[in-house]
């Protein structure tokens, strides 16, 4: 074996070993305080050993620890989804008084101030992220260039979520609400049926959309039936009495638009929704 193999036989057993070493560290972290122990920059400046927002802290600091493995802008935006959420805890944590000890009130004061810092942290460090949920976000908080960046992807596949799809309705719903019809029909397709937060939050949002614009273009009777989808799926709408109040018809025609309702709320909640499916409310104005 000459020189140079050897030189680089020896390089690879060394990276070997160092890969080994980390994956062993890695390991040693079977809970959050010896995650802590072992990374004391994950978890300084908060809460520890006290019991609010103790289950916001845990998820941040597992979070911390995955950008920490692998740093990416994605990873990152999940970590300000979490601080943000802890701070929150947090902001209501600092502001119990009775029967907390001062030490306790200075410490959730003390961790609210560093989730504050490390929310400007993340954001400075996003900034210039191409991720359209980061692009998305900025235009929340107000930034007018990211919104001319997220406009210019509406046509590509980066928006095919339904949150991205979501989005999009949230600025064209003054603008134009026949696209904003069409833009919410998609967020309800893309979704999969897959529990979490587009189950619980953007589905909703999106059904909840769709009576409102539709009601407001007098399309009644697709309002209605988005109202009576949303019933089905256990969202907080008008009563039956009133909605029957707000929409009068005929039993024949009422009962079609029910038939369909249910139809469509069941292929939602199980993620195979496809706007197709609505032609056979076509066949509801001019029943058999």
């Amino acid at each position: 074996m000459n020189k140079d193999r050897i030189v680089s036989s020896i390089k690879l057993v060394s990276a070997m070993l160092g890969i080994l070493l980390i994956v062993g560290c890695f390991e040693k972290n079977r809970s959050t305080s010896q995650l802590c122990d072992n990374n004391l920059q994950l978890c300084t400046g908060l809460n520890l050993r006290d019991g609010q927002c103790r289950y916001e802290r845990t998820d941040l600091i597992w979070q911390r620890y995955e950008v920490l493995k692998k740093s990416s802008d994605l990873g990152k935006f999940d970590e300000l989804m979490m601080t943000k959420k802890y701070a929150k805890c947090m902001d209501l944590a600092a502001q119990i008084e009775s029967t907390t000890l001062q030490s306790k009130k200075t410490l959730r004061t003390e961790a609210l101030l560093h989730s504050f810092d490390s929310i400007a942290r993340l954001e400075k460090e996003l900034k210039n992220s191409y991720q359209p949920a980061i692009i998305y976000y900025r235009w929340t908080q107000g930034d007018k260039e990211a919104l001319d960046q997220f406009l210019k992807l509406e046509e590509t596949e980066y928006l095919n979520t339904p949150e991205m799809q979501l989005g999009l309705a949230t600025y064209y719903i003054d603008k134009d609400k026949v696209h904003t019809i069409n833009l919410l029909l998609k967020t309800l397709a893309f979704y999969n049926g897959r529990a979490g937060y587009t189950r619980d939050r953007t589905v909703p949002e999106a059904i909840k959309s769709l009576a409102t614009s539709n009601h407001s273009l007098g399309k009644l009777d697709e309002a209605y039936f988005w109202a009576l989808v949303g019933s089905q799926l256990n969202l907080p709408i008008t009563n039956e009495a009133q909605l029957k109040l707000l929409y009068p018809m005929n039993d024949i025609r009422r009962n079609h638009i029910a038939d369909v309702a249910h139809d469509v709320a069941a292929l939602i909640e199980d993620g195979d929704f496809n706007p197709g499916l609505l032609n056979r409310l076509s066949t509801i104005r001019n029943p058999p």
